[in-house]
């Protein structure tokens, strides 16, 4: 009886020291919603898996987003809350609204002709009250031509003037 206490005892001392293991995030979907004269509206959703047998939260996601070669044109941040099992992989919705922070990256959408790639390089915070982990992430897709053109409509027009 006494040595099944003690390996009892061992292997919980064991499980209670242990590190905790940083989740792992898988990017499954990028969607543009909306791009518009203040700026690009993005949802994503991410595939969190919690190795730990504790339950965890997204508490944040954040990035930036690029546009073709790379040009910076804003960055955003949301709270999606979204709750991981222990044990478990959750699919988390994360909804951002970029704001434009350089108006001028705007114009060669409306006027490129084709598709623009954009790059959204971002962080998702994820933890618990005694444990927090920042993974990034990378996802990647394209502005479309017919957004980019609507964009125009709703008010390229009234942005020329800061263009310049």
């Amino acid at each position: 009886m006494r040595s099944a206490s003690l390996a009892l005892f061992a292997a919980l001392s064991v499980m209670a020291c242990s590190r905790p293991e940083p989740p792992k995030i898988t990017p499954h979907a990028a969607r543009v919603t909306s791009v518009t004269p203040l700026g690009v509206g993005l949802s994503l959703e991410l595939d969190v898996e919690n190795r730990n047998p504790f339950p965890l939260i997204v508490q944040e996601v954040s990035g930036t987003l690029k546009l073709g070669a790379g040009v910076v044109v804003g960055r955003a941040r949301s709270e999606p809350k979204g709750n991981v099992p222990a044990k478990a992989t959750t699919r988390v919705a994360a909804t951002l609204d970029v704001p434009w922070t350089q108006v001028g990256a705007l114009a060669p959408l409306a006027a490129s002709g084709k598709p623009v790639p954009y790059t959204f390089d971002g962080t998702a915070k994820v933890g618990s009250a005694k444990v927090s982990f920042d993974l990034p992430f990378t996802v990647k897709g394209e502005i479309t031509q017919a957004q980019a053109i609507q964009a125009g409509i709703r008010g390229l027009g009234g942005l020329l003037p800061l263009l310049k």
